[in-house]
């Protein structure tokens, strides 16, 4: 289409222009590949050059893909490489096939985002007429809100082929692949099975074949990393600065990274603000394992307590713009929370808090890079990668890590990777030191989570990793599938048992702050008074895994008692503070005005809020009574209901009364992967017939990919430990590869 001074074509217009030009252009299409595939299998040539039935069946389907490919984007169609291959055998004549692409009628296609997804659509015999998305089984302020959007591009499209909502991935491409099933069955070329008739998945099948590829090309390195994340980064300044020659692969088109929090025990940083020694590192290590259920493995969170604020100031220095802060909320200028900033959390201490004291302390030693990024801690991610680059380290964006290359003796020496951006082409990298592995975690993949965290699925916990919200590939899938999990299992790896699902509760607008917590059957159900993770736990134990937070109108001179743990407010601030400090907000401090809103009920009776929460009957009265329970026993000093600090027992005797519903939280990550130890080794399969276990040569893990470190559940006792242990062991696998240790 052209446009110059003389024809201007409307941008809508121009679309309808184009949508009636692929129409006629796909018919044509359509037919020149019935006349292709059918010559194409036809031809005895492939029998004769094959020798087998099986390997010529294999050729075709390649072939047909590979042109079906090409053809697909010529046409601008949108047909899936699938619906057209199908036309062959097709007893349309080619008359017909001109003057029709579809059957008329209405067709509805089903596919599994977070939940089932539903596309219905009507077709003419050369149109989609009418589209209509249900995605009321996703989470609601994500993949439910995305619904008109995707309608809408569904139809002005005219076929499945359009982009992704950012944040909504899982649920766009459920609703892609719903609507390609409808395009498929009006064109005769597929039926769709409902839903529920659907074999089950249990995940057994997780693991899958190895792939068999070969590389087009060869390239050699010392070093190979895959994965551009917080800890691969950090393993490719490691390695480079040792003089490694040194390549970093990533599937995505830049790095990823996420928030800012980091767990540090003592060190110059500590030091300066006037926290070294605050905690023995003995103490916080048994309180990790003890979180852990003693699955996970001691050395490796010790040697991270000892030594990783001596990598914590390797990682800082790489960039010299940084702002240190002595408190939490320390007032800076706007260029300095724009270039980064680094604060020490929850410092001061609040008044009325000792962790020595607590039954599930938080110990006061972690901090938070903070800016006015999108991806916060973003700057100083950035200027460690800029720092592997400037040591030699060669990037490989838009790369995926396909398959673990060994030697006679067992050692890797290298990986084929697959150039999605040049047309899917496979190199091999040889790696003369080793291949280390930095792929993250396994979130984003359904089989693998069904088989390790299957809880997590049956619950249908939201999950951040699935959606797409921790970084998305070229391709527009999320990066969290368990790359690295798979290629080292398929070469023999052991991959850890128990995985850790990160589902530590934030709360609602008050946080994780222990109110009282009733279920919807009207009954208290636990010490509020505990962690996040554990919050998590017993919310899925309730009916519904629904429970609500209660709290009356004096909750703001109760705040001041709470514990400064990772989710509640601990703090309250003046309200005549000046609110123009672009490091004002933290989690843990509020005014009493900010939280006006932060309610979802609020009554001047108890009795008129329970009602609005949707109790009745026995639910009601079960509520009533569990609340007069509640009140005597915190005017008695003494919860011997649930063992909850007298402290944090407040009376709901001061209107009006609020109420929060609570569901259960999101899955930030699923912390499970290849065994490891403390130098960032892999192992094989236990044998047996023997007791020894096999160190893998040449192949390291670090990052989320790195099992061993966490075990059933995620440890929260201090905050930000999960981005510390990717820079420390990040680190140490780029140094002991190089080292061959």
């Amino acid at each position: 289409c052209i446009r110059d001074s003389q024809y201007t074509i409307e941008r809508r217009s121009y679309k309808r222009f184009l949508s009636r030009l692929q129409k006629s252009f796909v018919s044509l299409l359509v037919r020149y590949i019935l006349y292709y595939l059918r010559t194409e299998t036809k031809n005895p040539a492939h029998t004769k050059k094959e020798g087998t039935q099986k390997r010529r069946n294999k050729m075709e389907k390649i072939s047909r893909k590979g042109f079906l490919k090409v053809a697909a984007a010529a046409a601008m169609s949108g047909v899936t490489a699938g619906a057209l291959a199908a036309c062959n055998g097709s007893s349309a004549s080619s008359g017909s096939v001109a003057d029709a692409i579809y059957t008329p009628g209405t067709y509805t296609g089903t596919a599994t985002g977070i939940g089932e997804v539903k596309v219905t659509m009507t077709f003419s015999a050369t149109a989609i007429t009418d589209v209509v998305v249900d995605t009321s089984n996703e989470t609601e302020s994500i993949g439910g809100v995305a619904a008109p959007t995707l309608q809408e591009a569904l139809m002005e499209a005219q076929n499945a082929e359009i982009d992704n909502i950012s944040g909504a991935t899982v649920t766009t491409n459920a609703v892609k692949k719903a609507a390609a099933s409808c395009i498929e069955q009006a064109m005769g070329v597929k039926t769709e099975t409902p839903a529920a008739e659907q074999t089950a998945d249990s995940g057994e099948d997780w693991l899958g074949e190895e792939p068999d590829v070969q590389a087009s090309e060869t390239q050699d390195f010392d070093v190979v990393v895959i994965g551009a994340g917080l800890s691969g980064i950090c393993a490719a300044r490691a390695a480079a600065e040792e003089g490694a020659k040194v390549a970093i692969v990533e599937k995505s088109a830049s790095f990823n990274c996420r928030s800012g929090e980091y767990a540090l025990l003592n060190g110059s940083l500590n030091k300066r603000w006037g926290r070294e020694n605050i905690v023995d590192e003995d103490v916080v290590v048994d309180r990790l394992m003890r979180e852990c259920t003693f699955r996970n493995k001691r050395p490796i969170l010790k040697k991270w307590a000892s030594h990783a604020h001596e990598v914590m100031d390797w990682f800082i220095e790489a960039y010299p713009e940084l702002t240190i802060c002595d408190t939490t909320r320390q007032v800076v200028t706007q260029e300095q929370f724009d270039k980064g900033i680094l604060v020490p959390l929850a410092w001061p201490q609040p008044e009325h808090y000792d962790y020595r004291n607590e039954e599930f302390p938080t110990f006061p030693s972690s901090m938070e890079f903070r800016s006015s990024r999108k991806d916060q801690q973003g700057f100083v991610v950035e200027a460690n990668l800029n720092k592997a680059i400037e040591a030699g380290a060669k990037t490989f964006y838009g790369c995926f890590g396909t398959k673990l290359l060994k030697d006679g003796d067992g050692r890797v020496t290298g990986v084929i990777i697959r150039d999605a951006q040049n047309g899917n082409k496979y190199i091999q990298l040889n790696a003369a030191k080793g291949v280390i592995l930095a792929t993250g975690d396994n979130s984003g993949d359904e089989k693998i989570m069904k088989h390790f965290a299957p809880e997590v699925v049956e619950k249908q916990i939201m999950n951040m990793g699935a959606m797409g919200m921790l970084g998305v590939d070229v391709e527009g899938n999320s990066v969290e599938t368990g790359d690295g999990l798979r290629m080292g299992a398929w070469i023999g790896a052991k991959v850890q048992d128990h995985h850790a699902p990160i589902t530590h509760h934030m709360g609602s607008g008050m946080g994780i702050t222990p109110f009282l917590q009733l279920n919807k059957r009207g009954e208290r159900f636990m010490n509020e008074c505990i962690p996040g993770q554990q919050l998590e736990n017993q919310i899925e134990l309730q009916p519904e895994c629904t429970s609500f937070q209660l709290y009356d109108a004096k909750w703001g001179e109760q705040i001041p008692y709470m514990p400064a743990n990772h989710g509640g407010l601990c703090y309250i601030i003046p309200e005549d503070e000046d609110e123009s400090n672009p490091n004002y907000t933290d989690r843990q401090y509020t005014k009493i005005s900010a939280k006006a809103e932060a309610y979802q009920f609020k009554a001047d009776t108890l009795e008129e809020l329970l009602t609005q929460c949707g109790y009745e009957g026995e639910a009601l009265d079960t509520a009533l009574a569990s609340i007069r329970r509640y009140n005597e026993l915190a005017k008695a000093g003494s919860d011997d209901d649930f063992g909850k600090p007298a402290s944090r027992m407040f009376a709901l005797e001061n209107p009006p009364y609020y109420a929060c519903q609570w569901g259960t939280t999101a899955m930030l990550v699923c912390a499970g992967g290849l065994e490891s130890d403390e130098n960032c080794h892999t192992f094989t399969e236990e044998d047996p017939a023997s007791p020894k276990r096999d160190i893998i040569k040449g192949l390291y893990v670090c990052g989320n990919v790195q099992g061993s470190r966490y075990a059933v559940e995620y440890p929260i006792c201090m905050r930000g430990v999960s981005h510390s242990l990717c820079v420390y062991y990040g680190y140490i696998a780029g140094k002991n590869c190089v080292a061959g240790v």
